[in-house]
């Protein structure tokens, strides 16, 4: 009784081992798409610990690129342009500047504006208010 089983246990594995599997190919995956009213001009400030006013105004580009003109202010004003590429995905937008060495996340609130985030949640200052970038539907001229 012992050998029938084996035997026929033995036949069954041959059988399921040498069945050729067909395999599809995965689909494509749609791509991201970023909604139209997050491209656009933003202008706001942010935090800055060895600074008197650290000023940013940032373009993110429908092509997933995003330019940043940083203005601090010490004794003197510093003006920087930053370039680089942004994700948005659920109300949170990853910017990715100056080849990688630079990262903010941003939340996206009820109107349109980022704030900036800081280990997972809102940033806020000693006050209790958020560093915000305010989205301008006309880019105002410097």
């Amino acid at each position: 009784m012992r050998c029938a089983f084996v035997v026929a246990a033995t036949l069954c594995g041959f059988f399921v081992g040498c069945s050729e599997e067909k395999r599809e190919p995965l689909p494509d995956l749609p791509p991201i798409e970023i909604p139209a009213e997050v491209y656009g001009y933003y202008s706001g400030r942010m935090p800055c610990d060895d600074c008197q006013q650290r000023g940013v105004a940032m373009d993110l580009l429908n092509d997933g690129s995003a330019l940043v003109v940083e203005t601090v202010l010490k004794d003197s004003a510093q003006v920087d342009t930053l370039r680089g590429t942004f994700t948005y995905a659920d109300s949170i937008l990853q910017l990715n500047l100056s080849d990688n060495s630079i990262h903010w996340t941003f939340k996206r609130d009820k109107v349109g504006n980022f704030a900036l985030m800081k280990s997972g949640s809102v940033y806020r200052d000693e006050n209790g208010m958020k560093a915000v970038l305010v989205r301008f539907y006309k880019k105002i001229k410097l």
